[in-house]
């Protein structure tokens, strides 16, 4: 195969809705005029591609029944035959991926996530690995069948310290939009202080809701992480975040920085007073979160130093 195929792949727990998703995704025009599509799948879910709604949005379907059909040469076969423009996967949660090849000329441009916001706690507390595979490497995750209380906010919460750079969209039973309302545990103001077990709430809001920030002083318990790739005079200041397992922890913090050196103890634990700036080197950039750092006291490491996601 001389050229290259855009593709994209939508994966999510069985019955949330990705065929559907596929279909009034192509029916409404969201990818713009890409031309003929071959939709691979490798599950039989709730809703099956009907052939007229499929010939209305110039595509053409095929379903894989098991991983080891799921072959390089058959993909290049059904390619050949159909001659598709894009080709859009649907991915089956329970395969495993790690083993699976696609066609090297095939170019992955978007993943999208989709999961059944009726579903969400059930899926998340008792298959958390899975649910966690899928999620980080997302593009867009879309929430459907989303009720607006605040449970899915948390939700929503826990998506993002998955995967800070996805888009997360949350949608209702009749997939508008809808903004979910926030209940948040500290008060805002000029001046606010984040307990510790509040700080997840907190980072995530950093980055949903700039306005409420800007300028803002902040005080609250972090680690100090130093790296000598960063910039001098600065550290992260953070927390560890376990998001699957007591194997899968990382790092979830902000650049903090100060006009002066600093002394500061790699994963040592500090109490910080920071005013947040939302800075951009380039116009077009997404602005990026630093912390100013006003004043640091060295603190024992605290109680329950993880932040641990709630189903």
């Amino acid at each position: 195969m001389a050229r290259t195929f855009p593709a994209v792949l939508i994966n999510g727990i069985l019955e949330s809705g990705k065929t559907r998703f596929i279909i009034e995704s192509l029916k409404n025009g969201d990818f713009g005029d890409i031309g003929k599509v071959l939709i691979l799948s490798t599950e039989s879910g709730e809703v099956e591609y009907d052939e007229k709604e499929l010939t209305e949005c110039n595509a053409v379907a095929y379903t894989f029944e098991s991983p080891e059909e799921f072959t390089v040469q058959k993909i290049n076969d059904l390619i050949r035959i159909n001659k598709p423009h894009a080709v859009f996967f649907e991915m089956n949660a329970m395969w495993d991926w790690d083993n699976i090849q696609f066609p090297p000329y095939v170019m992955v441009e978007q993943t999208f996530t989709i999961i059944d916001g009726t579903t969400f706690k059930i899926y998340f507390n008792n298959m958390r690995q899975i649910f966690t595979d899928l999620v980080r490497n997302a593009d867009i995750v879309i929430v459907n069948r989303c009720e607006n209380n605040s449970e899915y906010a948390s939700y929503k919460r826990n998506l993002k310290l998955i995967n800070n750079q996805a888009v997360v969209l949350m949608l209702d039973g009749e997939e508008k939009s809808i903004s979910i309302v926030d209940d948040l545990p500290y008060k805002l103001g000029d001046e606010m202080t984040i307990k510790d077990d509040e700080f997840g709430v907190f980072y995530i809001d950093t980055f949903e809701s700039r306005s409420r920030y800007e300028g803002k002083i902040v005080e609250f318990n972090c680690m100090t992480v130093t790296d000598p790739q960063l910039p001098p005079n600065t550290f992260v200041a953070g927390r560890l975040a376990m998001t699957c397992c007591a194997d899968d922890i990382q790092l979830v913090g902000h650049l903090c920085g100060a006009n002066q050196p600093l002394k500061v103890k790699n994963k040592g634990w500090a109490h910080v007073r920071v005013r947040i700036h939302y800075l951009a080197e380039n116009p077009n950039d997404e602005p990026q979160i630093i912390l100013e750092l006003l004043k640091m006291q060295e603190i024992d490491e605290i109680e329950n130093p993880i932040v641990e996601l709630n189903g």
